[in-house]
């Protein structure tokens, strides 16, 4: 039997991932399922985020509002399309960091 000493990483702390772009989600959300806040986010976002939807406020990132109020969608379609491409570009430009340290770990070659 052959031992092989290789190092491992030992994960310690938690991993916790950013919900980025929930509150943008729950802004498209509501402009599926209401008729008159989808015009006014179509019209207006910053009046549209300004005002929630149905008790409901949206807590955007200032870097999320920022991208709401400069796109200029014509149609849910649009803007949901808009968003997807910046979600993936925010997935992108993310790293995630883990603190980690090496442990020894025996490995068993037959």
């Amino acid at each position: 039997m052959l031992m092989i000493d290789t190092p491992t990483l030992e994960v310690s702390g938690q991993l916790e991932y950013p919900a980025h772009n929930e509150e943008l989600n729950r802004l498209l959300c509501a402009a599926v399922v209401s008729k008159s806040f989808r015009n006014m986010l179509l019209d207006n976002p910053e009046v549209a985020v300004a005002s929630g939807y149905q008790g409901e406020s949206f807590n955007l990132t200032t870097e999320d509002r920022s991208w709401l109020l400069s796109t200029r969608s014509t149609s849910l379609v649009d803007l949901a399309a808009n968003m997807a491409v910046y979600q993936q570009n925010i997935r992108q430009d993310q790293t995630l960091r883990i603190p980690a340290k090496t442990a020894e770990h025996l490995v068993r070659v037959n």
